[in-house]
Order: structure tokens, then sequence, then C-alpha cells
């Protein structure tokens, strides 16, 4: 009995193969009525137009053209102090459209002696840069000073590239 149920088993599972292993030909699908059209040629009809308009829509759907996060801003500080200094700058660049709008990153180098070198770079192009004290009080002149500075060296790449748009060089080519 068991035997025979794993049998029946079998033939439900495996429709395509009997029982000796040899593979049943495929049924014919029925052919559409008179009048009808065939459903198979309407999904290939379907395929062709999604394969020519794919392209089209993913460049619409994700903006391929354009970057595609902006407005980020990252950490790259390593001592208390720049972190101090990152969290602050981040918290005013927060309330500043210009800045909130732009990739940024915040890359520090600490000195025992010195402090620590604090400098702000978009597209590995520094904007602002200064050596902190090692006193966390002294923190916030510098991050309103650097918040400042770096959006006003955003404004200004930002109008020469609206006065100098030359379609023949790229923006590393100048």
């Amino acid at each position: 009995m068991n035997k025979a149920f794993s049998y029946l088993l079998i033939l439900l599972i495996l429709p395509g193969y009997t029982a000796l292993g040899q593979a049943l030909p495929p049924a014919a699908e029925p052919s559409p009525a008179p009048g009808e059209e065939d459903p198979q040629a309407i999904i290939d009809d379907e395929e062709i137009m999604e394969e020519g308009e794919a392209e089209e829509e993913l460049e619409r759907q994700f903006s391929l053209a354009e970057p595609g996060l902006s407005g980020v801003l990252i950490d790259r500080t390593i001592t208390m102090i720049g972190k101090t200094f990152y969290r602050q700058f981040s918290q005013l660049s927060l309330e500043r459209p210009v800045l909130s709008n732009t990739t940024l990153s915040v890359h520090e180098r600490p000195d025992a002696r010195w402090g620590s070198q604090v400098w702000i770079a978009e597209n590995n192009r520094i904007l602002f840069q200064a050596t902190l004290p090692p006193r966390l009080s002294e923190i916030d002149q510098y991050v309103q000073i650097a918040a400042d500075q770096v959006e006003e060296m955003i404004i200004q790449r930002t109008i020469m590239q609206a006065l100098d748009s030359d379609p023949d060089l790229a923006d590393e080519e100048i």
C-alpha cells in the first residue's frame, strides 16, 4: 500500500514524466476560435513594447541622468572633538537650504599637541579647513564660521557654473 501511494504521489507531482522515465509529449494548446485573438500573441506584443520602452521608463522613474543622492553629510571624524564638530555642523546645515541639498564630508586628522585638523569637502574639493582647539567650549565659533564659509563657496560655485557653461568642456577639464 505504501508503494502504491508513493507511486501515485510521484505521478501527481511530476505530470510530465511516466513511471518508466519517459517524457510525455506536451499537450497541444487549443487554437483560438475564429474571430478571437491568440492570448500568447498579445503577451508577445506587450513584451516587445515593454523592451522598447523599458529604458525610457527607467530613466523617468529613477532619473538616471541626475545624481542619485543629494544632501548627504558624511562623518569621517575620529575623536570626541571631531564628532562634536560634525554633530553641530550637521544640525546647523539642516537649517540652511543650500547646505542641506549638498553632499559634503567632514574629515578629521587628530593631533595630540595642537588639536584636531578638520576640513569639509565636496567631491574631494576642500571648502573649509581649520585646526580645532582641544577644548570643546570653543567649537561653536568654528562651526558657525564653517557653515558660513561652506555656504558661500557653494553659492559662488553655483553662480560660476551658471555663467561659465561651456558645452565643450566637462567639469574636470577646466
